[in-house]
């Protein structure tokens, strides 16, 4: 990846539009910038990494980084009792991939 490059994908369930899950990949070096007084709680991920949970207008975001790239999961707020920190950590615990740097 160079420059602002980044992967967004957004879903939107027909039914029900507050079920909203939105999935942003970005290089490390042009991360989302958290905000102490949004931090919620400290998740440590199964690659012992840490994932960090917030709070900010509207929706709920797991923020976690690997091989230099920064992921970030949002959730619209209105469905914060169905989709949970935890599940979040779960997704984020089944994103299992190796980079190799071929010659």
């Amino acid at each position: 990846m160079e420059g602002n490059d980044s992967f967004e994908m957004e879903y939107i369930n027909e039914q029900s539009s507050e079920n909203h899950f939105m999935i942003n990949v970005r290089p490390v070096k042009d991360k989302f910038k958290i905000k102490d007084r949004e931090v919620v709680k400290e998740y440590m991920l199964l690659n012992g990494k840490d994932a960090t949970f917030i709070s900010i207008s509207g929706a709920n975001l797991l923020v976690f980084e690997r091989d230099n790239l920064q992921y970030r999961f949002s959730v619209d707020k209105r469905i914060s009792d169905k989709i949970t920190p935890e599940m979040l950590v779960g997704i984020a615990n089944s994103i299992d991939y190796t980079t190799e740097i071929k010659d």
